[in-house]
């Protein structure tokens, strides 16, 4: 009994997955192999926004760690041909199109609103317009948010995407070159922390792990740059969601 138990909870755990649909996010492509291996036969490629079908991982889960990214194989089926591809280079919904520098406008595109904007006013009379604040919200339908505050010489954002974790969000980021001076477009995934100094002035590099081992994955990404203003950076897993917050000011 007990090993029909635990077979039956192997099968449950390879078709968790099954015929969940995900996206090709690499500018060049990724490609689609014969067997969980680089050096494995080339399929096909999958160019970048191609949809694929990801029908198993493979068990136990391979991993494959590419520019910082800790992924592990996945078994999909792309345009009726099916092999196997690095879960680094996938997103849960399609990847900014092209002319999308903003995750506004990449929520936008990626789903209608839910309502109106929500602007919230607040002003301080004593301090003039120091004591001035706005804040603004959008919902979507599809659960993303964001958030936007303006204050006197200070602003900040947050913006909410479920269904992705902290590397997608931060492969989604180097996709659209919103923040180039915190994450460049060829930036690495970071795995440990860093201090870079020159004469504007240091950016640090954070990171907390799920556990406190260096194989753990990695829940947030805190950037800290004092290069003019001060700038505060994070990504972070939130329950089954990411968020990403911004703020600068002097």
């Amino acid at each position: 009994m007990q090993k029909i138990f635990f077979s039956f909870f192997i099968a449950l755990a390879f078709s968790a997955k099954a015929q969940t649909v995900y996206y090709a996010a690499a500018k060049s492509g990724i490609s689609l192999r014969e067997t969980p291996n680089t050096n494995a036969k080339l399929v096909d490629k999958i160019p970048y926004g191609g949809k694929v079908s990801s029908l198993i991982d493979t068990f136990p889960p391979s991993v494959i760690i590419t520019e910082g990214f800790k992924g592990t194989w996945w078994k999909v089926e792309y345009n009726n041909k099916q092999g196997y591809v690095s879960s680094s280079y996938l997103l849960p919904v399609p990847p900014p199109k092209a002319g999308i520098k903003t995750l506004k406008d990449y929520f936008a595109q990626s789903s209608p609103t839910l309502g109106d904007r929500l602007v919230i006013k607040k002003s301080d009379a004593s301090l003039n317009e120091m004591g001035e604040s706005t804040l603004t919200k959008q919902f979507f339908t599809n659960g993303m948010e964001w958030h936007e505050t303006q204050a006197y010489e200070s602003g900040s954002e947050l913006y909410v995407l479920p269904d992705f974790s902290v590397e997608q969000c931060f492969l989604l980021l180097r996709i659209l070159n919103q923040y180039p001076d915190l994450i460049g477009e060829k930036d690495a995934f970071p795995v440990k922390k860093t201090s870079t100094k020159n004469t504007e002035g240091e950016k640090i590099i954070d990171i907390e792990r799920e556990d406190n081992d260096s194989k753990s994955p990695v829940k947030k990404i805190k950037i800290t740059s004092t290069k003019g203003v001060v700038t505060e950076f994070e990504i972070f897993s939130l329950d089954q969601q990411a968020v990403i917050f911004y703020s600068s000011g002097v």
